[in-house]
Formats: structure tokens, sequence, C-alpha cells
């Protein structure tokens, strides 16, 4: 299906035109955070699919970091109008696919991925008469199987990196020998054995390899800063020298090495890579001036640079509070989160992060205590329609039912169902006869994962600084941002001191309007101080007072008529079209529509999160809510004159 190349560059930034549109290959994107990367890359891939006629659908890869991240891509593909798939997955969830088509190929038993590691590595400690930590010891295996480095130099190369260690190299050895035997014994593989037997067989099956290399000749890496050396070595097997390669990420954000991420790889990328085009992606589209100045001022402290700039207009001053312990600190951010929560904003627009969940627990039991309901980890449940629809194709008694089913589906005509989207899967699950149930499948390949709840529940977020990266919020608490925490007493080198400041920088670029930070003067009955990295973020006006309780709160504004108009206008549309309201339109881009009442379709497109193709389908009936709502017909009017609006060019 040809795209409208014009389309996809509607909307977007000069820089973020050149990311997409540019042909040059190999190609480096450093999109600062807020910078439209998810729009840029799904775009690109979309452009370069339409305008090259060298580039097909299906030999384009995407590797992303979480199977989150690949869904979210698939969905933004799918509303630009990109119907044939593209192949967009984790580096474990490639590396199983392509070792499990390996097997069946040869008429061989398919790689199982263990369920509980934990378990095997407590049989292996047995086996070698150890009674050490198996988590701790479990890390170490991990980090040092992630940066290739040989069990006999792990001490040299552990020391090297700062990491506290009381293992030596020798014992590292003999519970790796042992954890081998055991999940050979079991029959079972772990996601680090992929990726070493997907090199492996590079190796050792020229054949296969060519394959494969045929099949993924356009490859892209989504947050490619987190690379660890072990993936890295996988991403340039399947490139094999090729230059058709796109790496998008952004080293400020660098968070990961503690499980052997290589930021050095990103930042090195124009050894890496001689020749490379970099574009870099400064503004921010997400944070208000004043969180990008305060997420500047701690990452200098590092002597990193933050040259982002705001595209936002002037927000609150970020503020950073200090309590007395971590008590007053949690029941403190209760108050905060009640005052800044007000208005017609929801529990689910705010967060609460902090750098460790021993913290979290002890926000969470307070905010609880508050009557504030609370998400702790980020934790959901999936819709009841895509649980319905689940159990739907669930209950087919063989293939052919299951394809039957998926015809009748096809044929509703409802593209944009959850059940039309579980259809889709289970047709791509009977292509690839995994030899796998529906149900495994689909705990493997998570293909639902970008699907809201019908109804979400409206809670604070509570999550770490790591299980954060990647989200975003209207309003942002940052706890404990004190010496010993922020930055970690385990940061001891000033690699990893460097990466605490960018994961605070990561923590405090996630919110949009509003971030306070907080610090308990004692914690554990142990005096405490403030984070070096907070310094200088905040007037100290804004930095001595505890926050309280209010004595009274000022009546809270009624609802937006306009913004209530555009919620009743897309919840009759999603029940006509049988998807989930947020299929139609997110809840910030309904309420952005509501605040600034666009005009055209180039505007709704630039203030939303629609791509062209969405805007243009449902411009003619927003814009026929909102005109009622406000008593004009100017949009209406202006809609019919805008270019959009005619039929692409098919060219």
């Amino acid at each position: 299906m040809e795209l409208d190349t014009d389309a996809l560059l509607v909307g977007l930034d000069p820089d973020q035109r050149e990311a997409v549109s540019i042909a040059a290959s190999p190609l480096a994107i450093i999109a600062a955070a807020g910078s439209g990367k998810t729009t840029v890359l799904s775009r690109r891939i979309a452009y370069r699919i339409s305008a090259d006629p060298d580039v097909q659908a299906q030999h384009v890869l995407a590797l992303t970091f979480t199977s989150q991240a690949a869904n979210e891509l698939q969905r933004r593909l799918r509303r630009v109008g990109l119907r044939d798939r593209v192949e967009a997955g984790t580096f474990h969830a490639i590396a199983l696919r392509l070792l499990r088509q390996r097997a069946i190929d040869a008429g061989q038993r398919p790689p199982v991925v263990a369920s509980d590691r934990g378990r095997l590595v407590n049989e292996a400690l047995r086996a070698i008469g150890s009674k050490d930590d198996p988590n701790y010891l479990l890390a170490e295996l991990d980090w040092t199987r992630a940066r290739r480095v040989p069990f006999a130099g792990y001490a040299l190369a552990a020391k090297r990196a700062g990491r506290r260690t009381n293992v030596g190299s020798a014992q590292l050895a003999a519970l790796a020998d042992a954890y081998t035997t055991v999940k050979r014994r079991r029959g079972v593989v772990d996601f680090d054995d992929l990726l070493e037997q997907c090199l492996h067989a590079f190796t050792t099956d020229k054949l296969w390899g060519a394959g494969v290399r045929w099949r993924f000749r356009h490859l892209f890496v989504d947050e490619a800063q987190d690379l660890n050396p072990l993936q890295h070595a996988l991403l340039e097997a399947i490139r094999d020298g090729r230059p058709d390669l796109c790496l998008v990420g952004d080293p400020r954000q660098a968070i990961f090495g503690f499980n052997g991420a290589d930021p050095a790889i990103m930042l090195g990328v124009e050894q890496i890579y001689p020749g490379i085009t970099i574009i870099r992606l400064r503004k921010n589209y997400r944070c208000s001036p004043q969180i990008i100045e305060a997420s500047r001022v701690v990452l200098k402290h590092v002597d990193q640079v933050d040259d982002s700039v705001a595209a936002a207009h002037d927000g609150q001053h970020v503020r950073v509070v200090q309590f007395d312990s971590e008590t007053a600190e949690a029941t403190g951010v209760a108050h905060v989160l009640r005052d800044l929560a007000g208005g017609q904003r929801r529990w689910r627009s705010c967060a609460v992060l902090a750098r460790t969940v021993a913290q979290l627990n002890t926000v969470a039991q307070a905010l609880t205590k508050s009557g504030i309901p609370t998400n702790l980890q980020g934790r959901a449940d999936n819709s009841r329609a895509l649980t319905t629809a689940l159990g739907e194709a669930y209950g087919q008694r063989n293939p052919i039912d299951l394809g039957t089913w998926i015809e009748a589906v096809n044929g509703e005509g409802s593209t944009n169902s959850v059940r039309a989207r579980v259809a889709e899967a289970a047709d791509r699950y009977l292509a690839q006869d995994s030899g796998l149930s529906l149900r495994a499948w689909v705990e493997l390949h998570s293909p639902f994962a970008d699907l809201e709840q019908s109804e979400p529940y409206d809670a604070v977020d509570l999550l770490t600084f790591h299980g954060a990266k990647g989200r975003e919020w209207q309003t942002v608490v940052i706890v404990g941002a004190e010496h010993g925490l922020v930055p970690h007493s385990t940061a001891v080198t000033p690699e990893q001191r460097g990466e605490e400041a960018r994961l605070l920088y990561v923590a405090c670029t996630r919110a949009r309007e509003q971030l306070v930070i907080t610090w308990a003067g004692k914690r554990r009955d142990r005096p405490s101080r403030p984070s070096a990295l907070i310094e200088g973020i905040a007037d100290a006006s804004a930095s001595d007072a505890p926050v309280g309780p209010p004595e009274r709160r000022p009546p809270r504004p009624g609802p937006d008529p306009v913004h209530v108009a555009l919620q009743t206008w897309r919840k009759n549309a999603a029940r006509a079209a049988e998807v989930e309201p947020s299929a139609i339109c997110s809840d910030e881009s309904l309420r952005a529509v509501a605040q600034a009442r666009p005009r055209t379709i180039e505007d709704l497109v630039a203030l939303t999160d629609l791509g062209p193709l969405s805007a243009v389908r449902i411009a003619p009936r927003m814009f026929a809510a909102l005109n009622r709502a406000v008593g004009n017909g100017a949009a209406a009017e202006a809609l019919l004159q805008s270019p959009l609006t005619r039929p692409p060019d098919r060219r």
C-alpha cells in the first residue's frame, strides 16, 4: 500500500522532517527527552517504505528494549496508514523467533525459555556447595554475559567497572558451569542464551545467516543508548557491514549500566560507524521551560550537557521541599498531590518516583491512608474487551476453527476494534506455525501491551526511576533526593555517578507541567542531607518550608463544557465503532483540542498525537462537536479549505 509521503511530514518541525526523510545511511538520531522520538521513528520507517521502492515492509527489522515499545511502534505505523506489518520486537524476542524457526525447519525441538531462573540458580548453587545470595550472583552472571566478559576475567572487569563484588572469577565460572548444566538437564534456556545461540548460529550456519540477512535488510534500533555489547554484537551480525542502519537514542538517558548497557556505543557512534550522519532533535515538546532548566542543572553537576529547548510555554517553578523524616515526607507527598491534582486533573496524571522500591512502599502506605488511590510499579490489567476477545480465540478447538473465527471477525469491517486486533495477532500466530498454543504465543510476544484499559484505573503511579523510563505525567513528585540515594551509595566511579545523574535527569523529564522534589532530614533514624545533584534547582524560598494540608481549600472550578462535549462525542464515536475511546483519540489530545480549539487539520496534527491520516478521518466529526460546543462554524469552514481533506496523491 502506497502512502502519501507529504502527509507523513505534516506536523513535524524542520529537524524532525529531516530525520524522517533524509536518505542517509547509516543514520543516528539523537533525540532529546520529549522530542517526539517514537513519532519520528515510526514515520521514518513508513516514509522509507513509501518513498524508496527498494524498501519493503517484510524486510524491515525494528529492535526495541521492551515489548511495550514494539507494540507502540506497530500501533503508530498502523495510525499513519501502513498496513504491511514490519518485524518489531525486543532483541530477545527476535532471537527466540529466529531460533525457533531454525529448529522447526531442521526438525528439532525449539528452545524453551525458563520461567523461573531463581530456582535454576539455587539448584546450581547447591550443586557447587555455595550458600551465597542467588539474586546477587545471578545479577553478576548476567552482567558478565551482557558485557561479553570471559568468566575468568570477571574480577578484573568488575573492579574496572567499579562494581562492588565479593565473588571471585573462579567462583563465578563454577556457578556458570553448574547453571548451564541445570538448564541443559531441564531442557530450557534463558534470555542471554537466546542472544548467544543466535550469534553462534551466524558463525556456524552460513546458509541460515545469509537467509536472516536477506530477510532483514533495513535495521532500526530504538533507545540505542541502552545497547549492551552482547546485543550490539547480534545487531552487527545481522547487519554484516551493510549501511542500512538507523539508531535512535539519547546518551543523556543511558541508565542501565548496572545491567551491562554500554553508553559508549552511542557516545562513540562516529568512531564505530565511520561516515554516519547524525541528526539531533533538540526541541522538547513535553516539559515546561522550568522543568527543562531543572533537568539541565542536574546534568551540569557531572559535566554533562543538555542542549534541548522547550517548545511549551512557561510553567510553574520547580519546587524542592524538605521534610523532617521519611514518614513526614510520605505524609507531605499526599498533601502535595491533593493540592496539585485539583480541578479537572485526575490521579492518573500524577506520579511519585523514587530511586528504590522500599521508598515507594512507604509512600504508598501514606497515600492509601490519605484516601489517594495508588498504582504501585505501574501495574494494570487488560481491558474487559481484550479479555473477552482472547477468550473467544482461545476457545477455538483447532487451527481450522481459529481460521474460521479470524475470517468472521475480519468480515465485520471494524478494523480498529479490540477483536480485530486479536484476530490480526491470531493470524500471525497461525502463519508462524510455532508449535506453541495460542495462549503461550500471546504470553511470549505480548502483542496487546499497548492497549489501554476500557476504564483506566484512576490512581497515582508509583515507580522507580528506572521503571519510569519511557513514561510521562502532568505532575511528578520525586522523593528521597538525598545523598546516598541520589546518587546511590553504590555509585563509586565517575562513570557510575554520571549514570546516577542521568537517572535523576530521566526522572525529572517525565514531568510535563509540574515537578516537585522532596528530601528528608532524617531517614531510618539517621541524619541525611540533600543530594548535591539538586543544588541550584529551586529558589531558597521554595525549598525551606514543609508542605502541610491547606486550612481552607479554594473551590474547584466546574468542568469545562467544551471538554465535556468532546468527551461525549468521543464516547459515542467509540461505541459506534466498537472500539475503546482511547482508540479514537487520547485523553491528552482531547484536552489539548478543548483548550486550543484548532481551526485546521494541520493544527490538529501539530497539537495532538494523531497521525495525519487519523486526523483526516476524525476531524470532520471532532470539529463538528467542537463547533457545537463553542457556537461558531470557523473550524468547519477552515476544514473545507484544508489541503489535507483532498484525496491523497497516489503517485
